[in-house]
């Protein structure tokens, strides 16, 4: 077999040559540049600033103004931390957790039942950076317990970077007062419930609960609040507060939906649900916009979203009969009734009473 001796050029061989110093390298050379006219450069800087460069236009030029945003916009980081919100009027869990990128129930979650079930101005919140639930340690708990309770990896709990128990373990335990992110936890389920009353007329004993006959107020405080007012008694036959085939489902019941969402353009009649009595008519400032409360005893309905009302505080209504207008006021994304039935002011689906 034949070789063939390859020839190498010394220039490549650092063996042979050393590449001199960068001091005696020869400089690149630089392509020449344009320059402007000595006249031209004259008639530039005799203009005043922001002014148009009619010199520039005048020699053959072409002006582009450049058109960059003079602010350095810094997008949206990560929450690393709680934080805490005060509560603005129209405020409700809903829009809230939309705000922050959260689920609702991590907002109920991570706050006293009593503030999120009488959200209200002023109030002070705290808010996640992820979703989740905030735990507060009542009495020595391990890890391993606080992971259980919300249903979660010991360790999603140790290596979040929420906590500072980086080198903890399941069985470390947790001091009184410790604040715990829990990062995809799940905590026990909550209903928001109005505040009512309700008395008997014959002794004017306050009540808490619902009951037939005597007196009923709904949200004392709220705009649109009737105060107190007779309370008829127990329902008749249910009917649709809408006609079928004038709405379009869009929304059914949820531990954190308490109604249904029937979708109709504004200004389609709304109609009582069962004969009742108007407890409640006008601006409600959890988030329902306008509104109307029946009362039927023990059960009542409400009707959200409205663009207009028809009744006034303290009616006898019959089932069926026109009461409002579909609208879109207060938390919501377009027009639609949100409607709910309330059984001893705790809410119930719909679709028990009403198949949609």
């Amino acid at each position: 077999m034949n070789y063939t001796a390859a020839t190498i050029d010394p220039a490549l061989d650092g063996s042979t040559q050393r590449q001199k110093p960068r001091s005696q390298q020869p400089r690149p050379q630089t392509a020449a540049q344009p320059t402007l006219d000595p006249q031209l450069m004259a008639a530039l800087l005799s203009q005043p600033v922001g002014s148009e460069l009619a010199a520039v236009q005048n020699a053959g030029f072409s002006m582009v103004r450049d058109t960059y945003n003079p602010f350095t916009i810094i997008p949206d980081r990560p929450r690393s931390e709680v934080i805490q919100y005060e509560v603005q009027s129209g405020d409700t869990i809903f829009s809230i957790a939309e705000r922050y990128g959260l689920k609702p129930e991590s907002i109920a979650w991570a706050n006293d039942r009593s503030i999120i079930g009488s959200l209200r101005p002023g109030r002070t919140i705290n808010i996640l950076p992820v979703d989740g639930a905030l735990w507060t340690v009542p009495s020595e708990q391990t890890i391993q317990q606080v992971a259980e309770q919300f249903r979660v990896d010991p360790y999603a709990i140790i290596d979040s970077p929420y906590n500072d128990l980086f080198n903890a373990e399941p069985a470390s335990v947790l001091p009184v007062g410790t604040q715990v992110v829990v990062p995809g936890g799940e905590a026990e389920q909550i209903t928001w419930t109005a505040r009512v009353e309700t008395r008997d007329t014959s002794t004017n004993g306050a009540q808490n609960a619902s009951a037939s006959g005597g007196q009923i107020i709904f949200e004392p405080g709220d705009p649109g609040s009737c105060g107190w007012v007779d309370n008829p008694g127990n329902p008749g036959t249910w009917v649709y507060p809408m006609p079928p085939g004038s709405y379009q489902w869009t929304r059914g019941y949820s531990s954190y939906h308490t109604g249904v969402d029937l979708a109709a353009s504004v200004g389609a009649p709304v109609a009582a649900a069962n004969g009742g009595t108007v407890v409640f008519a006008g601006w409600n400032s959890y988030g329902y916009g306008y509104a109307v409360v029946l009362a039927h005893g023990s059960y009542m309905t409400l009707y959200g979203h409205l663009s207009a009302i028809n009744v006034g505080c303290g009616q006898y209504v019959s089932a069926g009969q026109n009461i409002a207008a579909v609208g879109s006021t207060g938390n919501s994304s377009g027009p639609h009734l949100h409607f709910e039935i309330r059984y001893n002011n705790v809410t119930q689906d719909p679709t028990f009473t009403l198949p949609f």
